[in-house]
């Protein structure tokens, strides 16, 4: 009879655990594929994955904010501002929504900045607003810019040259070095529109090797200028002629 008893104890016990393993798993399978509801959620950063576990997108606040990544590479630690990280299919960053001020008791900083990447490469398309005040005196810039790399270019493989760059000893060979590659590998900005420091607000459009070839802009005074360069970089402005 104890034998009995014992016997069907270890059946129940068997047949419970199979139960909860079973039950387990089962919403292990479907947990996803299971959707929810919130009216609200609040959080520090938000990831979001593909169907690969590879990131896609990130919000986060400043604290959390991801540095970055290339070639499967997280970049080193940074700080950056609060906001929204896209990332492609290979798993690179591609551009951003980053936001950020500080205030002290005589200087006050405050920038929107939304970004798109080259492919395997930095920011091309940057739309921004800066303000910049210093013991009441204001700095204040809001533009759209327009860049471009080499093509074919990376970012990673420039961050692993400069890097190694500089290690030479020698620092003003370690300078003209990190500077011959840069203008060869570097960013061209192309176009800028929008009101820059010298509070000049219009069109200034840049040649392959970024330096600007016309203007067309109304000055701090409220003049209207429009100015185009020559072959020997001498500026001609069209309007006084």
């Amino acid at each position: 009879m104890k034998i009995m008893k014992n016997l069907t104890f270890l059946q129940f016990y068997s047949i419970t655990c199979t139960a909860i393993i079973t039950g387990i798993f089962l919403m292990s399978m479907t947990a996803k594929d299971k959707h929810a509801t919130f009216d609200e959620i609040t959080v520090k950063r938000i990831n979001i994955i593909g169907e690969d576990g590879s990131l896609r997108m990130i919000l986060s606040n400043e604290t959390r904010q991801h540095p970055g990544r290339i070639n499967g590479k997280d970049l080193q630690k940074r700080e950056r501002g609060a906001g929204t990280l896209y990332f492609n299919y290979d798993g690179d960053e591609c551009g951003g929504l980053l936001y950020g001020n500080m205030n002290t008791d005589s200087v006050t900083t405050s920038v929107f900045s939304f970004t798109m990447d080259q492919y395997k490469q930095d920011q091309v398309i940057q739309l921004i607003n800066s303000e910049y005040v210093e013991n009441g005196k204001a700095t204040v810039e809001r533009w759209l810019s327009i860049g471009e790399y080499p093509v074919g270019s990376n970012l990673g493989h420039i961050i692993e040259k400069v890097a190694e760059l500089e290690k030479v000893i020698d620092e003003s060979e370690r300078n003209k070095k990190i500077a011959d590659y840069m203008q060869e590998n570097g960013g061209r900005n192309r176009m800028f529109l929008g009101r820059n420091s010298n509070n000049n607000t219009g069109l200034f459009i840049k040649g392959p090797d970024g330096k600007t070839k016309m203007k067309i802009y109304v000055d701090s005074k409220g003049n209207p200028q429009i100015e185009v360069i020559d072959s020997n970089g001498k500026w001609t402005n069209i309007i006084e002629k």
